[in-house]
């Protein structure tokens, strides 16, 4: 498990966090809502959002929830807007929803390859722009890009998946250069084979844990938190001169 990082510059500031009801987005916010960021947070899934924002305001932290598809631009501008109002202006944005589905090359329909796209990729253009002229007014903030090692070793039955990642990168670094004249930084936090809790019911064999621990240098399982304590770092200003780069949390394996 991580040890977690204190960073009082975060105190009483706003972030938002697509995808936070579960896995890296889960830990991801209630980390930063410990911090004392006044924390928004946007899932496609009703129940675990409100659940776990209800568990945060009952530890006193400063939390809010919109449920909404971000497939749908409307909808994904308008859930912002609302934890806009609800939380202030925000300095911070972590674009991590995405979803890993299984699919076999010859499968792919061009509906389902748009689909893939509209899932891991679209929403974070969306939602860079309703927080960036924000951001710039603020002086300066941080957007932090989920990617994922799996378009790097190639993985099979993932090819829409991992073009859409592997275009986060793209994404990043053209990002950075069109924001950084406002003083945002946008960088993006490459994942491993991280152990969610969907990670490990729906995808976990002794086989694939077994290849897993031949490949890492350092052994043992990649927890939402460890990436999370990746994602807090690139929201403080401890990282104030980074911008436009690639943070891999993989424990070695690429």
């Amino acid at each position: 498990m991580s040890v977690e990082a204190s960073y009082p510059d975060l105190r009483g500031k706003a972030a938002l966090v697509s995808g936070g009801a579960d896995g890296i987005g889960r830990a991801t916010v209630t980390m930063l809502a410990r911090q004392g960021v006044r924390t928004g947070f946007i899932d496609i899934a009703r129940d675990a959002g409100e659940a776990l924002a209800a568990a945060l305001m009952a530890e006193g932290l400063d939390v809010a929830f919109e449920h909404a598809d971000l497939r749908d631009v409307d909808a994904a501008r308008d859930a912002a807007e609302m934890l806009k109002t609800r939380l202030g202006p925000v300095s911070m944005l972590v674009n991590n929803a995405g979803h890993d589905e299984r699919h076999s090359f010859a499968s792919i329909t061009p509906a389902y390859w748009d689909d893939r796209f509209a899932v891991n990729l679209r929403p974070m253009m969306v939602l860079a722009q309703a927080v960036a002229p924000g951001m710039a007014a603020l002086g300066g903030g941080s957007i932090i890009n989920l990617g994922s090692t799996s378009w790097m070793k190639g993985a099979t039955d993932l090819i829409a998946y991992a073009t859409a990642k592997s275009a986060v990168l793209g994404f990043t670094r053209s990002l950075a250069r069109e924001l950084g004249p406002d003083g945002v930084r946008v960088n993006c936090v490459t994942p491993g084979w991280v152990m969610t809790r969907r990670q490990r019911s729906e995808h976990m064999s002794a086989e694939r844990w077994a290849k897993a621990q031949a490949q890492q240098a350092i052994k043992g399982a990649i927890e939402p938190e460890d990436v999370a304590a990746m994602i807090l770092f690139l929201c403080s200003g401890a990282s104030r001169m980074c911008t436009g780069q690639n943070f891999i949390v993989d424990a070695g394996t690429v």
